[in-house]
């Protein structure tokens, strides 16, 4: 088990997010109503959300998985940050009319971004 403050917030948010991954491969039309508040979804839209939900769950499960192999962790984290400041791009800049759910999860990926980035600079 993680010793260090790190790990424990690798373990928590990346099984935290990898959960919503899952959720968006599982039960998208939930998602999109809770996250985008979307009514109405169709064949293309429910693929693509599976689809992020399946990239979520990689990408976070990853995250995990860092916590206990530290020598993953520059690579696996460098990507992390890059979808993060991706998903905080199009949340607060892109056209979407952002939910509270939105701006939640905006924030705190931006929030793991930022500490992630303070580790990796450290290392």
């Amino acid at each position: 088990m993680p010793a260090s403050s790190i790990g424990w917030i690798l373990i928590v948010s990346g099984a935290f997010a990898a959960g919503g991954g899952l959720a968006g491969l599982i039960s998208p039309k939930s998602i999109l109503q809770l996250v985008f508040g979307v009514k109405d979804a169709d064949g293309p839209l429910m693929f693509f959300t599976r689809h992020w939900g399946a990239l979520l769950f990689v990408v976070c499960a990853l995250t995990v998985y860092t916590a206990y192999f530290p020598s993953t962790r520059v690579p696996i984290l460098t990507a992390s940050i890059v979808e993060k400041f991706v998903i905080v791009a199009l949340i607060f800049f892109g056209p979407l009319k952002r939910t509270v759910f939105m701006t939640i999860l905006g924030a705190l990926d931006g929030i793991l971004a930022l500490i992630f980035i303070a580790y990796l600079a450290r290392t």
